[in-house]
């Protein structure tokens, strides 16, 4: 077998591989061998058709067979003569196959890199304290008291401030007619609304239509718009007044059965503390994480790179879909966003593979108690049983991911505990 190799960029490596005649003949042999057992042609029992009806009635099947044997067998060499680690399936090219010529073809691998650590104890980092104010705790309970205020409709006057209106949408956008929305709120709050509609919708009362001139924003979803005079042809269907609940010891029983307001604004900055820890720790993290990657030189492999800026595309697309942006309008952007979470992706993956490495050489690992708890964990957060939970990573092949997850997560905490935190 002949082996032509190359390195390529986004940590690859390409084969030019032939081979030999006669290994495919004999391969040939070896695949009619078996076929012979079992053949079925017209007037011969099972396996007992002479080898030459063999070959003519099986002979595409064969083919098939040979080249998909000899690929994999002559892949695994090449990678094992090359001395490399790869990650994921090879790609296969440019593949001559033709009767009593070797056989050649391109195969395109993608290596897992070979990581050489620097010193990855004793970083330096700063983590802030995690305190909670009184004004933070006091914008948690405004906000719940927003989110139990109901609206009510407004009886003998028109719309004044802090009001809501109800309202039907006609766009028109430099005069070529645009899309119509039915059942907009229009919230009567500088903060929520820009002026231009408060200073029409003050004082409307339903049925009333009024018209806002406007210009688009620059950020606005059809980007073709964006930045354009615009014409808003409003009508009111409803005009309602919010009703806030009175925050006492009674609006803390109602929302979440405390005792009294005193305990509501306790377990409030509680839940915020953790929170506020969580991000400091992640900050920590990523800072020490970022000397890391700075460090150690290596090429991430293009393959995860790419499926890691898939992940982040499809979550971005979730959230601006939950938001209201339409999906022909967020395809559109579909490749600049792509290109925009890249130097994430790359990012994640180094992480990864260097979290790895730490990992290997302090024989960090998950032990079977580690797993348990994980599987624990995330059958409460999917409201399954730890039975249930665990029989779906196992039938998906989810736990090796699992367990290479934990042993990240060792190696973080490994990183951490050996740096030296200055309290910010």
């Amino acid at each position: 077998m002949k082996v032509k190799s190359k390195e390529l960029t986004g940590s690859r490596r390409g084969f030019e591989i032939e081979v030999p005649a006669e290994t495919i003949k004999e391969k040939f042999d070896e695949i009619y061998n078996e076929i012979e057992k079992y053949a079925e042609i017209p007037g011969y029992r099972p396996g007992k058709a002479p080898r030459y009806l063999v070959e003519s009635h099986y002979k595409d099947k064969a083919g098939d067979e040979v080249k998909k044997r000899v690929i994999g067998d002559s892949i695994v060499k090449a990678v094992k003569d090359a001395g490399i680690e790869t990650i994921g399936m090879p790609s296969v090219t440019d593949i001559v196959f033709e009767s009593g010529k070797p056989f050649s073809f391109k195969a395109e691998v993608h290596v897992r890199p070979d990581i050489k650590l620097k010193n990855y104890k004793g970083l330096k980092a700063s983590k802030q304290k995690a305190q909670i104010s009184t004004e933070d705790v006091d914008k948690v309970i405004e906000e719940l008291q927003e989110r139990h205020s109901q609206l009510k409709d407004v009886a003998g006057r028109p719309a004044k401030e802090n009001d809501w209106c109800l309202c039907d949408v006609e766009i028109s956008v430099e005069g070529k007619p645009g899309e119509k929305n039915e059942n907009v709120w229009f919230p009567l709050t500088p903060k929520s609304t820009k002026p231009e509609f408060m200073s029409q919708l003050l004082g409307a009362i339903p049925g009333d239509t009024r018209t806002v001139s406007t210009v688009l924003p620059a950020d606005y979803p059809k980007k073709d718009q964006a930045g354009k005079p615009a014409v808003f042809i409003v009508t009111v269907n409803q005009v309602k007044e919010k009703s806030a609940p009175v925050i006492d010891d009674e609006f803390a029983k109602d929302i979440g059965g405390f005792k009294s307001l005193l305990e509501l604004r306790g377990n409030i900055r509680e839940e915020l503390t953790k929170a506020k820890e969580q991000e400091v720790r992640f900050k920590m993290e990523e800072e020490l994480m970022n000397q890391l990657i700075k460090s150690t030189s290596f090429e991430a492999p293009s393959s995860m790179v790419d499926a890691e800026a898939g992940h982040l595309l499809g979550d971005a697309q979730q959230r601006l879909q939950y938001m209201g942006y339409k999906i022909d309008d967020i395809q559109k952007e579909e490749a600049a966003m792509k290109d925009k979470f890249r130097d994430e992706a790359t990012k994640r993956v180094k992480a990864y593979f260097i979290l790895d490495k730490i990992a290997q050489s302090e024989n960090l690992s998950a032990g079977q108690e580690d797993i348990n708890k994980r599987i624990e964990l995330m059958a409460t957060r999917a409201k399954k049983t730890f039975e249930e939970a665990k029989k779906y990573l196992e039938e998906n092949g989810l736990m090796e991911d699992i367990k290479a997850e934990i042993a990240q997560d060792k190696a973080m905490e490994f990183v951490v505990t050996n740096a030296k935190i200055e309290e910010a």
